[in-house]
C-alpha cells in the first residue's frame, strides 16, 4: 500500500510539473525579420528597435522579430518591395519614402506646412487617419501600423545663409518630398536627392549648399555641426514626420489573434515612447550645435505664408490627379479645419499649429 501510494505521489507531482512547464514555454516560437530603412548611424532606427523589443517582452517570447538596419539584408529603397514580396515578414519606414509607388504615400510621410506631431497622432487614431493607412498599405498587401512620430524638423542646415526666399535662388539643396520639389522649384532653388548616410560627405565637399535630414539631436549625431555654419528655421518643409511598421499580408494572417493584438499594442506604446524620445534629445544638441557656432536664421511669417500657398498649390493639382491622394488630403485637412477651434480655445496651451488658410479642396466641408 506505502509503495503504491508512493508511486501515485511521485505521478502526480511529475504531471503537475510537466503541466507547469507546458504554461511557462512559448507553444511555438514565431521569428520574423524586420528590415529597416534606416542604418545606425541615423537615431531613428531606435524607433524600430523599440517596438521589436515590445513585441517580444509582450508576446512571451512566442513572436520575436530581430531588427535589422539598412544595408544588412536589404538596401533601404527596397524596404517596401521585400516586405510585399514576402521575403521578409516586416519593414520599418517613413511613408514618404514610396511616394515613387503611389504619390498619396507623400502626404502619409509627412507635408509641408501641413500636421504636426501630435496632429498626425490625433489623426490616425481618432480622425479617420488610421483606415487611410491602412486602405493604402493593404493595395500592396501590406498591413501597416504607426509606431513613431518625430517633432518638427531643424530646418535646413546650410553652408551658406539663407535670409529670406530670394535667398533661396540658385541653391541646391538636399530635400525630402515631391511637393518639397516643388516649393523649392518655385523659390527657384535646386532639389538634390542624396541618401542619408550621403549628406555629411556631400556637405563637406560643397555638392549641395544645405540639407534638411530630421530633428536637432538626430543632426547633431550624423555631424552636421561639422561642416554647416546655419540653421534656416523653421522646420516648414516637414512639420513633424511619421514613422512605422510594415507588415506582409500573408505573415499577418498566419499569425494568432493574441499576437495580432501584441503588435497593435506595442506600435500603440512606441508611439506613446518614442515620439517623446526624439524630442528629449533636442534640448542638449541645440546646446551644442551652439556651442560649435551654428547661426540660426528664421523665415518671416510673410515668407511661410507664402511657402503655405506654394505647398496647397501643389496638394490640390495632385488631388485632382490621383483619387488616393485626394482621398488621404480631404481627411487629412478636415482634421485641421475641424480643430481649429478647439486649438485656438486652448491657446496659448495648445500643441501645433493652425495653418494660415485651408487649402481648396474638393469636398472640404
Amino acid at each position: 500500500m506505502k509503495k503504491s501510494f508512493a508511486i501515485m505521489i511521485a505521478v502526480v507531482i511529475a504531471t503537475v510539473f510537466c503541466a507547469g512547464m507546458a504554461m511557462a514555454a512559448p507553444d511555438k516560437v514565431i521569428k520574423w525579420k524586420m528590415v529597416s530603412t534606416w542604418t545606425p548611424a541615423i537615431d531613428l532606427l531606435q524607433g524600430d528597435k523599440n517596438f521589436a523589443n515590445l513585441v517580444n517582452e509582450m508576446s512571451g517570447g512566442r513572436l520575436q522579430i530581430t531588427v535589422s538596419p539598412a544595408g544588412e539584408l536589404v538596401p533601404a529603397n527596397a524596404v517596401f518591395d521585400a516586405v510585399a514580396k514576402g521575403s521578409v515578414e516586416a519593414g520599418g519606414d517613413w511613408p514618404s519614402y514610396w511616394a515613387g509607388k503611389n504619390s498619396a504615400f507623400d502626404l502619409l510621410g509627412s507635408f509641408p506646412m501641413g500636421l504636426t506631431q501630435y496632429d498626425y497622432i490625433n489623426w490616425y487614431y481618432h480622425f479617420g487617419g488610421k483606415k487611410i493607412y491602412e486602405d493604402l498599405f493593404g493595395k500592396y498587401g501590406i498591413v501597416y501600423f504607426l509606431h513613431s512620430v518625430s517633432p518638427m524638423e531643424s530646418g535646413i542646415r546650410t553652408r551658406v545663409p539663407i535670409k529670406n526666399l530670394a535667398d533661396y535662388k540658385g541653391k541646391k539643396l538636399r530635400m525630402s518630398g515631391k511637393a518639397q520639389g516643388h516649393i523649392l522649384k518655385k523659390l527657384g532653388a535646386a532639389q538634390v536627392m542624396v541618401s542619408g548616410g550621403e549628406i555629411y560627405q556631400a556637405l563637406q565637399l560643397g555638392t549641395i549648399d544645405g540639407a534638411e535630414f530630421c530633428s536637432p539631436s538626430i543632426d547633431w549625431k550624423m555631424g552636421f555641426g561639422e561642416v554647416t555654419k546655419y540653421n534656416i528655421g523653421p522646420g516648414w518643409h516637414q512639420p513633424s514626420s511619421t514613422f512605422g511598421v510594415l507588415i506582409n499580408k500573408k505573415a499577418w494572417e498566419s499569425l494568432p489573434a493574441d499576437l495580432k493584438l501584441v503588435i497593435e499594442r506595442a506600435a500603440q506604446a512606441n508611439v506613446a515612447y518614442m515620439s517623446s524620445w526624439y524630442e528629449s534629445g533636442n534640448v542638449k544638441a541645440l546646446e551644442e550645435f551652439k556651442k560649435k557656432g551654428t547661426q540660426t536664421i528664421r523665415l518671416s511669417e510673410k515668407d511661410l505664408k507664402k511657402i503655405e500657398e506654394y505647398a496647397w498649390e501643389y496638394l490640390v493639382d495632385e488631388a485632382k490627379k490621383n483619387p488616393d491622394y485626394q482621398k488621404a488630403a480631404l481627411s487629412m485637412f478636415q482634421y485641421l479645419k475641424d480643430f481649429k477651434a478647439t486649438r485656438d480655445f486652448q491657446a496659448p496651451f495648445a500643441q501645433g499649429r493652425n495653418p494660415y488658410t485651408i487649402p481648396k479642396l474638393p469636398g472640404i466641408k
